[in-house]
């Protein structure tokens, strides 16, 4: 979730890097939208956002080349039980990551577009030049008529490092969008209500931020376990309820068991230290994101968390 400040605003803009979207407007949700920014944001206009408020602007100019994209989120589509404004922006994020869109970031948030911000400065360099002969270059530069509206916003989730599996999507469909939008309320009550599905969910996001391979596994890991609320005996009933609630019964369901099993092996080793190859730890790294993904799309398809019955049916029944 957002670390953000009070929710006051009737709407948040969160620009997102390193995403492209297949359409100019795409609704991801109720009052939540994925839109092109209609121009580039350059560091001149990144300033101006600055001289208006926006006080960690520098950080963002290493963003700028990948921020094509803006997400849209509305208070008054907000339900109760939910997330406030910003949040529900963070909740179509996470449902992308789900999806498959791995590599994107939302990187800041604004109480306006962000089309505002970009092209800025070359929108008014005519009232720049208009000052500068007729007033002087005090005036011109320090002209009200060029300053962008005063800034409400922040930086969100800015990291200089990110862990990226391969062949992750990038261009947001009008398909991927129709998915989204048709699961986000119930996406919204279950983060809202479950404490073992946030927390697998809040695992899911935040593993592509750890400092290494072996750190995600172990975040990877908590998720997997939080869902399941297994406290004993872990090996043996988490690998069979993973492939329980995620095969049919036969070859494929006994094959998932032992390759859980397996890969939960190398879950201890790799978060107990021991000598494991970069390969091995990045091929563990990404299965265990695949398992948690997975399971948490079950939950979504359920609309509801995880229950003992869940376990007992697909093992059972």
């Amino acid at each position: 979730m957002f670390d953000c400040m009070e929710d006051y605003c009737e709407k948040w803009y969160i620009l997102i890097w390193n995403l492209a979207a297949e359409e100019s407007f795409l609704k991801l949700g109720p009052g939540v939208y994925i839109r092109r920014l209609d121009g580039n944001i350059s560091v001149f206009d990144l300033a101006a956002a600055g001289a208006a408020g926006f006080r960690e602007w520098a950080m963002l100019e290493p963003f700028l080349g990948g921020c094509v994209c803006e997400l849209e989120t509305a208070q008054n589509a907000a339900i109760e039980p939910g997330y406030d404004t910003l949040n529900r922006g963070w909740l179509a994020s996470a449902l992308m990551k789900l999806k498959g869109f791995n590599a994107h970031l939302p990187v800041a948030c604004s109480s306006y577009s962000w089309d505002v911000v970009a092209g800025h400065q070359e929108r008014t360099k005519g009232i720049f030049q208009a000052e500068l002969r007729e007033k002087g270059v005090e005036a011109a530069v320090n002209s009200p008529e060029r300053a962008l509206p005063p800034f409400k916003g922040q930086l969100l989730e800015v990291h200089t490092t990110l862990l990226v599996p391969e062949n992750v999507k990038r261009i947001l469909t009008k398909e991927d969008a129709d998915w989204i939008d048709d699961n986000y309320e119930r996406f919204n009550y279950l983060a809202a209500k479950s404490e073992a599905f946030r927390f697998a969910l809040s695992a899911a996001v935040d593993w592509q931020y750890a400092s290494s391979p072996r750190m995600a596994i172990a975040q990877l890991w908590s998720g997997i376990e939080g869902l399941f609320g297994i406290n004993s005996e872990l090996v043996y009933r988490i690998s069979l309820g993973v492939a329980s609630l995620l095969e049919e019964r036969g070859a494929a369901r006994r094959d998932r068991f032992n390759r859980v099993k397996r890969l939960y092996g190398v879950r201890s080793r790799a978060v107990h230290g021991d000598e494991l190859s970069d390969d091995k730890l990045n091929e563990a790294m990404v299965e265990s994101f695949n398992i948690l993904n997975q399971l948490l799309l079950v939950n979504i398809e359920k609309g509801r968390a995880f229950k003992s019955d869940d376990f007992e049916a697909a093992i059972l029944c």
